[in-house]
Parts: C-alpha cells; sequence; structure tokens
C-alpha cells in the first residue's frame, strides 16, 4: 500500500494521529516518569507541617500568598490544599484561596501530579513547546516563576478588595 495515498486520502486525520503519536512517545514518557517522582517527594512533606507554618507565619502576605500556595499544592495537591486556608484568619481567606487557584497551572508544569486534573496543560501547552525546540525546564521554570508573581498580585487586590467590602459591610449594619 502507498502511503502517499493514505496520507492524501486521510488529510487532516493523519495530522491528528502524527500530533497523537508524538504526545504517546514524547510527553507520556515524561509525565509518567515526572508524576512518579514528584509523588514520592510530595510524601516527604507533612500536612501537619503545613498547618503549623500557616497558623505560626500566616500573618505574613509573601508567606500567605506565596509559600503556602506553593507547598500546599506541592505535597496536599488539588483540592486538599484549600483545608490550609482554615489556619488563617477570617479576612485573609479569601485571599488565601485566590492564590491558591491561580497557581494550579504554574505549578503544573513542574510538578504535574499536584494538579492532575490540569493535566491538559502538559499535553496541549508542551507540543508548541517541543516544536519550537524550546527547552521544557526553561519554559516550566519561567511559566512557574511569572505564576508566583501572579498569584501575589491577584491575591493583595483580592486581600484589598476583601477589606474594603468588610469595611462597607459593617458600615450598612452598624
Amino acid at each position: 500500500m502507498n502511503l502517499d495515498l493514505v496520507k492524501h486520502n486521510l488529510g487532516p486525520v493523519y495530522t491528528f494521529i502524527d500530533i497523537f503519536l508524538s504526545y504517546l512517545i514524547i510527553i507520556g514518557p515524561f509525565i509518567l516518569v515526572a508524576l512518579t517522582i514528584n509523588a514520592f517527594l510530595s510524601k516527604l512533606v507533612k500536612k501537619q507541617w503545613i498547618f503549623h507554618l500557616a497558623s505560626k507565619l500566616g500573618h505574613i502576605s509573601l508567606v500567605r500568598y506565596i509559600l503556602l500556595p506553593f507547598i500546599s499544592l506541592f505535597a496536599m495537591t488539588n483540592p486538599s490544599c484549600y483545608e490550609v486556608g482554615n489556619q488563617l484568619k477570617e479576612k485573609d481567606k479569601p485571599a488565601f484561596y485566590d492564590a491558591a487557584v491561580s497557581f494550579c497551572h504554574p505549578i503544573t508544569g513542574l510538578f504535574p501530579y499536584s494538579n492532575s486534573g490540569e493535566l491538559f496543560f502538559l499535553i496541549g501547552a508542551l507540543y508548541p513547546v517541543i516544536k519550537l525546540d524550546i527547552s521544557l525546564f526553561e519554559f516550566g521554570i519561567a511559566y512557574f516563576l511569572i505564576g508566583l508573581i501572579v498569584i501575589y498580585i491577584r491575591a493583595t487586590v483580592t486581600e484589598f478588595l476583601t477589606k474594603r467590602f468588610l469595611k462597607n459591610m459593617e458600615k450598612t449594619a452598624g
């Protein structure tokens, strides 16, 4: 059978098969190895340590909006990571939740197990990166660091808005 004839008749289906096979051959083994290594690393961090850290240092905004979302997503994964917010003051909970939710995609680039529901990131976003010959490690690090900056900005804005809404509610109730 002539392969060119098959390519011509299948058209877009052939392209889909080519992409699927490249996912299976290139990205599949990467995901399996990363999931195994990262799952082992996450077992080293205990849930009680994270809760203790949150209760003792949760009053510091950098800890509350950068360190806690990272550690909780790394060790407890999504959706268990949101439990850490219970250790924070009531006024800080909305901003912590915003930071943790916003960090789900950036952390998946380096630690895919942390938000396994978002593995489409690895499959969808890494294909063009691989085709463009961009280093996966550099891409993951850049996305991770930019994610840290973005979650801090978002959490700070959410904290400001929460304080404002609480103040308005006190005025109307008082």
